[in-house]
Order: C-alpha cells, then sequence, then structure tokens
C-alpha cells in the first residue's frame, strides 16, 4: 500500500470516527428541553435586577438562548398554510422574520409570568410519522392549577428543533394559523404580508 494512498484512508476514517462521536455526544430532545431551560432560569437569577427596570431585556435572553432551537422555516410553513408556497423566496424571508418576532413576543410574556414554579419533564414520545416526538414540562403553580408548555420536535443534524409550541394543549401554530387565514381571506395576501414591518415597502 503507497503512503498517499494510506494517508488518504486514515484522513476518511478519522472524519468517519469524528461524524460519528458528534452525533453519539448530541443532546436527546429531553435534554435539549430541560439544559435550554435551566440555562434561561440560570440568565433569569442573574439578570433579575436588571429585568426590574428594563422589561425588554427579556426579549435579548429569549433570542439568544430559546430561539437558535426552534425551526422557523417549519413554523412559518405552517403557519401559513398553502399560502406559503406561492410566496418568492424574499416575502418568505421577510415573514420568517416576523413570524420570529412574534414568537419572541409570546415566548417573553411567558417568561415574565415565570414565579419560581418546580418544573416537572416527561420522557420524549414519538408523535406521527416524521420522527417527530413530544417533550412536555409541567409548571407546578401553587396558587393555581398546573400550566403545561408542549414542545413537538424533530431531529436536525444532531441535535433537535422546534416545530411546534403547545401552551396548556393549545397549539401555538394552529392559533396563528387560523388567525392569518383569517386576515388574508378579509384583507388579501398582499396586505396581510405588508401589514408586518419586516415586509412593509
Amino acid at each position: 500500500m503507497n503512503k498517499p494512498y494510506y494517508k488518504n484512508l486514515r484522513a476518511v476514517i478519522f472524519l468517519y470516527l469524528i461524524s460519528h462521536i458528534s452525533v453519539a455526544i448530541g443532546l436527546t430532545a429531553d435534554e435539549v428541553v430541560y439544559e435550554t431551560t435551566q440555562e434561561v432560569l440560570k440568565q433569569l437569577e442573574i439578570d433579575k435586577d436588571r429585568l426590574k427596570t428594563e422589561k425588554k431585556y427579556i426579549k435579548v435572553i429569549v433570542r439568544e438562548l430559546i430561539m437558535p432551537h426552534m425551526d422557523f422555516d417549519t413554523m412559518s410553513a405552517l403557519a401559513l398554510g398553502d399560502n406559503w408556497e406561492i410566496l418568492n423566496d424574499g416575502t418568505q424571508a421577510c415573514l420568517r422574520l416576523g413570524f420570529k418576532n412574534l414568537l419572541v413576543e409570546r415566548y417573553a410574556h411567558i417568561l415574565l409570568s415565570y414565579r419560581g414554579h418546580d418544573i416537572y419533564y416527561q420522557t420524549a414520545k414519538p408523535i406521527g410519522e416524521k420522527d417527530y416526538v413530544s417533550v412536555r414540562q409541567t409548571l407546578d403553580r401553587s396558587e393555581t392549577d398546573p400550566s403545561t408548555i408542549e414542545y413537538r420536535m424533530h431531529p436536525d443534524g444532531d441535535s433537535w428543533k422546534v416545530a411546534d409550541l403547545l401552551i396548556d394543549d393549545i397549539s401555538l401554530i394552529k392559533n396563528y394559523r387560523t388567525m392569518f387565514h383569517k386576515e388574508i381571506k378579509q384583507q388579501g395576501l398582499v396586505v396581510f404580508i405588508n401589514s408586518f414591518k419586516e415586509c412593509s415597502p
């Protein structure tokens, strides 16, 4: 065996092992939800004084720690339904950004309502036929009924991305799809698109 071939073979084996190691050390869906939640709660504690005087700072935490785990391509397409496919790439991009900003607002509201509740986690459960799983959190609120957040996730490389959120069993994506469909039907697709500041001329 000549040396160049041997070196190339070693390189291929090395890359093969590295690629499989990276998959092996990738977090499970349960771990993504747990680790992200713990990181967010830690940051809320660190910044608690700042958040008292600077309410909008919560959005910075959401953008930096939570949004990277969201699949906005899938979420935007599901929310727009059949209308998504007829849009050009530029319009899809600005609507995707607009939808992301809506979710930042929604998630910021969720975090602001958190009051040190105990959080319980259920093991990820397979749903559907596309490798999707559901990871459910329960927030034990002593002053009222428990609240739940369910993350519907799919594999993305060696990690997992959220494609829908169910808050107390109500789908965020379905809610937005119903609202968007109503607005498009009433005012037309062009006016609907321009209603997003991210897409306005």
